[in-house]
């Protein structure tokens, strides 16, 4: 029998296992791109992506096995969809590895990169890739102290950023350029400058027309049927039909003009073409609404929609004193009791009560009244029949869950506030060990320690932050659930008093019992109590 060549067999078999071999890392390309980057064009979201998929074709262990962008967000902070979403997927096993065109794109924060790059990857097992800062974390001889001094060289160059936009965005409101995002109902930005306002000819009638019924003394109760009446859309559904707004940013009920948007175009002095702008500040993270006295105003930046005589005219309206008129019903008003609880059961809008005689109040749709008679059904129904059908149904069934509660506060442990205090203190540790972090990068650059101490201080000090940051989480949490059960406890005790002692319906009583009346007419009213039996049960409280 012929002999085979024992080269040709081991020859073949080396090819078979080359072309079956699998890549070793799963990537996921992260992407991010903030809005001061859309001005450099190296940092688009195509280049980023041309990169990364050049450097992954060039290495045969690299598979990308998914692509995360972030638009338009900064990288000074990690609460970003797509990053959570990459993160979720390696804690998940879909991924193993995570590359980047350069360490910038994973962050602009110094100690917040330092540990995703230094802490959390190397503890999962991911494998990170800077491709342009030529750092690679299954490569021995990249990374050490540069990549923190270029974690600290990008935070910084991130907040002088900041700084500079929000000193461009002052300048360009003092000279009167337009900074929003859409232009007010009845202009249009210009299509050669962003910054400035065009009148939109089809709204800026609509406008004029507003402030002329107005002036001859029409009130914005008839101005309101008039674009109802005519199908004039209001400014969100004109914009989307114009296709500057989604249909998730304009919403259901923005199919109507309502009072409060009759009021609005009939108040704002940009249709005497001024611009008014910085009505809203950020404090300590908080935006708030400033005082007019606040706001910046430019005379003569656009052209006008309504003349200065016509608007001071108009305005006449809001500057008349106030006359104290005589009640036209007698006696006080009583306490709104189911105030907050009933619905149309039409549309679902709150129903709010009016007076309707001396000792009479009625509940009426709020979309019918705010917008038109055509945007609902307008349930209508009385006080008294409400409160007779609540009461019947508390005594009906109120009775079942609350009173057959026997609520035993042996079985919980209501120490939040001890909680609290470690809390605090575990949270002034770590700003400590956050400050000494940074103080070690300076340090080093310096020439204070040496490159072994930073790396043997910054080893100890990071698994104290990682520690921490264990017992705050856990802290929290335990937090969140020891008030959600004394309030739980605290809602089922005062529900079971309340129907013990009722003898008539108090705010007290609706507030522990009713979670929510919906009329679909008179006759027709669903009211649902509430259950605390089942709130208990689901924060851990044991019921008898």
């Amino acid at each position: 029998m012929a002999r085979k060549s024992r080269k040709n067999v081991d020859v073949n078999a080396a090819v078979i296992s080359t072309s079956a071999q699998k890549p070793m890392f799963r990537i996921g390309a992260y992407v991010r791109m903030s809005v001061e980057d859309k001005k450099q064009k190296g940092n688009s979201i195509e280049n980023q992506q041309a990169i990364i998929n050049a450097y992954i074709e060039e290495h045969a262990d690299l598979e990308l096995a998914e692509t995360y962008i972030d638009n338009g967000l900064s990288g000074q902070y990690f609460d970003r969809p797509a990053f959570s979403q990459m993160i979720a997927d390696m804690e998940s096993g879909k991924i193993n590895g995570c590359i980047t065109k350069d360490l910038s794109r994973l962050g602009r924060n110094a100690i917040d990169t330092g540990y995703y790059i230094e802490k959390f990857f190397p503890t999962k097992g991911i494998r990170y890739i800077a491709v342009t800062d030529s750092y690679d974390s299954a490569d021995p001889k990249s990374g050490g102290v540069m990549i923190s001094l270029k974690n600290m060289v990008n935070e910084a160059y991130a907040l002088e950023v900041s700084r500079k936009v929000k000193a461009a965005i002052r300048m360009n409101i003092r000279n009167g350029y337009f900074i929003g995002g859409l232009a007010p109902y009845g202009y249009f930005k210009s299509e050669n400058d962003c910054h400035k306002l065009v009148v939109d000819p089809y709204a800026a009638g609509i406008i004029r027309t507003m402030y002329e019924m107005a002036a001859s003394g029409q009130c914005h109760g008839a101005i309101l049927a008039w674009l109802n009446d005519n199908d004039i859309m209001p400014p969100m559904r004109y914009l989307h039909s114009k296709g500057l707004t989604s249909e998730k940013a304009v919403g259901a009920k923005t199919r109507w003009w309502s009072l409060r948007g009759v009021r609005d175009v009939l108040r704002n002095r940009m249709y005497c073409g001024d611009m008014i702008q910085g009505k809203k500040r950020m404090e300590g993270g908080v935006q708030v609404t400033l005082p007019p006295s606040e706001w910046t105003i430019t005379e003569n930046t656009h052209e006008p929609v309504v003349s200065r005589e016509l608007f001071a005219e108009v305005q006449k309206f809001w500057d008349k004193p106030k006359i104290n008129k005589e009640p036209y019903y007698k006696g006080e008003n009583t306490e709104d009791i189911l105030r907050a609880k009933v619905f149309c059961g039409d549309c679902g809008s709150q129903m709010f009560r009016k007076r309707t005689g001396d000792k009479t109040y009625s509940y009426l749709c709020t979309t019918r009244v705010q917008y038109t008679t055509r945007a609902c059904g307008g349930m209508r129904t009385t006080e008294n029949l409400l409160k007779t059908a609540v009461f019947e149904q508390i005594l009906e069934n109120g009775l079942t869950a609350p009173l057959q509660m026997s609520m035993s506060t042996t079985n919980i442990t209501l120490d939040s506030e001890t909680y609290k205090a470690e809390l605090v203190k575990v949270k002034t540790d770590t700003d400590k060990n956050s400050r000494f972090l940074k103080g070690l990068y300076e340090s080093l650059v310096l020439g204070d320690i040496s490159e072994t101490e930073y790396r043997e201080l910054i080893g100890t000090y990071e698994l104290r932050m990682t520690s921490l940051a264990g017992q705050e989480t856990s802290l929290q949490e335990k937090i969140k659930t020891s008030i959600r059960k004394e309030k739980v406890l605290e809602q089922a005790k005062n529900s079971t008093m309340a129907v013990k002692t009722v003898v008539d319906l108090t705010t007290e009583a609706i507030t522990q019992l009713v979670e929510k009346i919906t009329v679909y007419d008179k006759t027709n009213i669903a009211i649902e109590l509430r259950c605390f039996e089942t709130e208990t049960r689901e924060e851990g409280v044991s019921c008898a």
